[in-house]
């Protein structure tokens, strides 16, 4: 036993990490999905599992390496830390407020659109591929990039979308309408599934599943550090069957893999990101790194639509969304959201934006828990989720992202009521207007 953890210190270290702030969680009765303790339990948990060295591409990290994974992550959990210490200066209460009225009426009818336009893409998919692309003869042909789809993309990818609106009026707590919550809850479950089935892709069925999951939490019942142990099984699960669907390592299809390829795939998944990482910050004598973006690329999925983003990386020399010059194996080409700091803002940067997008954080949190509003828990949500999976995708980096973004906002804010225009169910103008002195002292 000493001897296999003398062969894997790094990966013991970590695990023993993840281990305590579960079990710290569970003793304090806090709750999971905290700022600092989604970054610190999946920025450790995978790592960990990178350091298995399941791959040859895996090599030990360069000190750099270290310095810029390291100091990312202190500096994050410093930006949540200095929040909760002003929290504590000036004795805030962490008393829960009355949220104000909201139409869900008009939050189900903007969720309806949103829903039948995801629809026209899977009407599209059918179009092109003569079905659901789960149900065709060719799965892996029809879901790689061989095959353009165009406008429909868009549409049909924004099934994440489609569960945040609809999954977040599937609870009493935040929904008084009956008819609504039930609704809901079944278009959630059903575009889950339908997601897969339409598009085998492992990053929606992960942004539907980790989406609704971490609504349950806030609006249902805090998820146990058991459950999540268990939903981390039943993920990797997730991801080999869609992986295998798609044939994305060279199988043609999930009877012909051999145990051996289905059990590496989550690996490979999961440490490409770290030693792409590692191979892109000590860049070799024989290869040219990547320009530095003067922190221009940052903005480019802000950008995107407006076609700006893709002269200037053509202009320049920079990569696309493939990382194509950071890539230790191709086909493997995912960095995590640490590289695309570096390549913007240098090493500075990897301790300042954490350090601010972690402050940041913690505001919305303390505020999401005082007073859960639809578009607060949405947001809270929606970032929360890039958070943790920071270690494979910066969102931010890509439009589709900001397009979501802009809808919550939009939605959320038309659907706010009036004090003098409450609905049945919700709270009066005069009981709001309590509440605000209420949160005020």
């Amino acid at each position: 036993m000493f001897a296999r953890v003398c062969e894997y210190p790094e990966t013991t270290v970590l695990s023993l990490v993840v281990v305590g702030l579960l079990f710290y969680v569970w003793k304090k009765k806090l709750d999971f999905f905290s700022p600092a303790t989604v970054y610190i339990f999946f920025q450790c948990l995978t790592l960990a599992i990178a350091y298995l060295r399941l791959d040859h591409a895996m090599t030990p990290f360069h000190a750099k390496t270290w310095f810029v994974w390291g100091g990312s992550l202190f500096s994050f959990v410093s930006g949540c830390l200095l929040y909760q210490w002003n929290l504590q200066q000036v004795k805030y209460s962490a008393g829960s407020v009355e949220p104000p009225p909201y139409n869900w009426k008009l939050h189900f009818i903007f969720s309806c659109a949103i829903l039948a336009l995801y629809l026209i893409g899977i009407s599209g998919i059918i179009k092109i591929a003569g079905n659901l692309i789960l149900f065709t003869g060719n799965s892996s042909y029809w879901a790689s990039r061989k095959v353009d789809y165009g406008l429909y993309a868009q549409f049909f990818s924004s099934a994440p979308l489609v569960v945040l609106l609809f999954g977040v009026a599937s609870f009493k707590s935040l929904n008084p309408v009956k008819w609504i919550r039930r609704i809901s809850l079944v278009v959630t479950l059903s575009v889950s599934v339908l997601s897969v089935c339409a598009y085998p892709s492992r990053t929606t069925l992960f942004m539907c599943v980790g989406f609704f999951a971490i609504l349950f939490n806030f609006l249902g019942k805090r998820i146990s550090v058991a459950l999540i142990t268990v939903l981390l099984a039943l993920g990797i699960m997730g991801f080999v069957f869609v992986a295998s669907a798609r044939s994305q390592y060279g199988s043609s299809s999930i009877e012909s893999m051999t145990m051996e390829a289905a059990m590496t795939m989550p690996y490979k998944y999961v440490a490409n990101n770290y030693w792409n990482l590692d191979y892109a910050v000590n860049s070799p004598t024989d290869r040219e790194i990547h320009p530095f973006t003067y922190g221009i690329d940052f903005f480019s999925g802000m950008l995107e639509y407006f076609r700006a983003p893709g002269a200037l990386k053509n202009s320049f020399g920079w990569d696309g969304i493939y990382n194509e010059s950071v890539q230790k194996i191709p086909g493997l080409n995912t960095t995590g959201y640490l590289w695309e700091i570096y390549k913007d803002f240098g090493l500075p940067g990897c301790f300042f934006v954490p350090f601010l997008v972690g402050l940041g954080m913690s505001v919305l949190f303390a505020k999401m828990k005082r007073r859960k509003t639809p578009q607060l828990v949405m947001f809270y949500v929606f970032f929360i989720y890039f958070v943790g999976f920071w270690f494979f995708i910066a969102g931010y980096k890509q439009g589709i992202f900001w397009a979501w973004g802009v809808l919550i906002w939009i939605i959320s804010s038309v659907c706010r009521l009036r004090p003098n225009a409450p609905q049945l169910g919700e709270v009066s103008p005069q009981n709001q207007a309590e509440c605000h002195v209420a949160g005020q002292s």
